[in-house]
């Protein structure tokens, strides 16, 4: 019985020494767990520089429709100055000056036409309306 028992403590004894130099180590999961989360944020990371990149370009967007439907605006107003001035005794406004869109109404494709011929229309505001909605 002695034996037995022995036996059996000693096969005991040798699978629990086993065991762990053939699992792996609370280490190696621990690197294998950190491969995985590396492997999934460097997914996210792409996706969020694809989405970065198409915000950039919607911002610049806007910035050149809002800078065009200004410069647009003050066309409409330096055309409505000029005919009052047009029609009255003495200028009222006197010489005017086209404001600078710096190219946003021409950075918008296709390029929409700023104009000062009288009598002022709203049509010009048109082609920057069919770009914004497509």
């Amino acid at each position: 019985m002695r034996i037995l028992l022995a036996l059996g403590l000693v096969a005991g004894l040798i699978s629990v020494f086993a065991a762990p130099a053939s699992a792996a180590s609370p280490s190696d999961r621990k690197v294998a767990a950190l491969a995985k989360q590396v492997t999934a944020l460097q997914k996210q990371v792409k996706t969020m520089q694809k989405q970065i990149t198409v915000l950039k370009n919607e911002v610049g967007a806007n910035y050149a429709g809002d800078a065009c439907s200004l410069a647009l605006t003050s066309d409409m107003f330096q055309v409505s100055w000029g005919q009052i001035d047009t029609h009255s005794a003495a200028p009222f406004f006197g010489p005017q000056t086209q404001v600078n869109d710096h190219g946003a109404c021409t950075d918008i494709q296709p390029a929409v036409q700023r104009s000062l011929t009288a009598p002022p229309k709203t049509t010009i505001f048109q082609p920057l309306l069919n770009w914004i909605y497509g």
